[in-house]
């Protein structure tokens, strides 16, 4: 096995191929934060970006893609905001994750959302977690009948508040896919506001991540397009998702609305006219990112596991993430522990919460 480890932009045409080639083999990569991309408009983003272009006996036969850190940690690349990170290569293929991360430079390589090769990197998975999707495949009246979920009460009240919501408010308007870029600063600005509001670090106060949402909302490739969705009622915007997509899944990412119309569940709303709609954009799937929050749930029709790990191949760099990692949760435990000195702390100062 030979390994170089270039910048995403550096790839060359025929090894962006190659990566589109292993990542199509199998549905289970079937996201486009797995794509060449997603990688691409990252290290536009974070200079320290990189991927390992695994070859054997002189050919490709994998992509990892990392994000250098200091004291020789790698971590997923988009840390923090990426919700698909895996080892791109062909179901069967064996390697050493540990020669692997070596050969990469890095002591360690930590993931938090890995979709793909679970079983090769078992050993190194600390917990696993579900990623609930809503399954648009057979159309959205098949969805609502799924486990008879249209008799749910959970899904009569958001029906009969959607009902609600027209009658008092006037017509509802639903894009699917809307290139109103005044529309994606709005959805910025209710997102942190809606931070502020939960105690969580504010993910749009980092300038990369802004830049990154807006490259991606331009980005138009079949296997990683920016997809900005609207909901409004009588000509004024009350939901926005932002989000990213291939050719027939939807990741969504972004979502968040107007708290003056918040007694019609608007997020919720935004959800089921996005049910609603995909399948004509050819989208079937529409994965709700990791997590068991109750809404999630509800509008799950089934879920697939979603791993966090690191792979040690150096002492020294594993052991300083050790005590940094050790450092920060005696810190959040002891902030979440005393409101008051929450309450106190800057929200730009603050980390509870800050990176999922």
């Amino acid at each position: 096995m030979d390994v170089s480890v270039v910048h995403p932009e550096d790839l060359s045409s025929a090894d962006l191929s190659t990566w589109r080639h292993l990542q199509g083999s199998d549905p289970a990569m079937d996201n486009a934060f797995l794509s060449p991309e997603f990688a691409a408009i990252v290290g536009r983003c974070r200079p320290q970006t990189r991927v390992a272009v695994v070859h054997d006996g002189g050919e490709i036969i994998a992509f990892l893609a990392f994000e250098l850190g200091a004291l020789g940690i790698g971590r997923a690349i988009g840390c923090g905001v990426s919700d698909a990170q895996g080892l791109i290569c062909q179901r069967g293929q064996t390697m050493d994750p540990v020669r692997l991360v070596r050969a990469c430079g890095i002591g360690v390589w930590e993931f938090d959302h890995l979709v793909f090769r679970l079983e090769v990197l078992s050993p190194w998975t600390y917990d696993v977690g579900q990623g609930p999707v809503m399954d648009v495949r057979e159309g959205y009246k098949a969805y609502l009948h799924q486990d008879d979920r249209h008799k749910s009460r959970s899904m009569c009240s958001l029906l009969q508040k959607r009902r609600k919501l027209e009658r008092e408010q006037g017509d509802i308007e639903f894009t699917f896919a809307s290139t109103d870029m005044a529309a994606l600063a709005t959805l910025i600005d209710w997102k942190s506001a809606q931070y502020a509001r939960t105690g969580h670090f504010d993910r749009f106060s980092r300038p990369w991540i802004r830049d990154l949402v807006r490259l991606l909302a331009a980005c138009d490739e079949p296997a990683c397009r920016g997809t900005l969705s609207t909901l409004s009622v009588g000509g004024r915007l009350i939901a926005a998702h932002f989000g990213i997509r291939t050719t027939t899944r939807l990741s969504l990412w972004f979502p968040s609305y107007d708290l003056e119309f918040a007694r019609y569940s608007p997020g919720l709303q935004l959800f089921l006219a996005l049910a609603e709609a995909a399948p004509d954009h050819g989208v079937g799937i529409l994965d709700l990112g990791k997590g068991t929050e109750p809404y999630k749930l509800s509008l799950a029709s089934w879920s697939y596991p979603v791993a966090s790990g690191r792979v040690e191949a150096k002492h020294l760099a594993s052991f300083a993430r050790q005590v940094e990692t050790g450092v920060q949760r005696r810190a959040d435990g002891f902030i979440v522990g005393h409101p008051r000195l929450r309450a106190l702390l800057p929200p730009g100062l603050s980390k509870v919460g800050r990176l999922r």
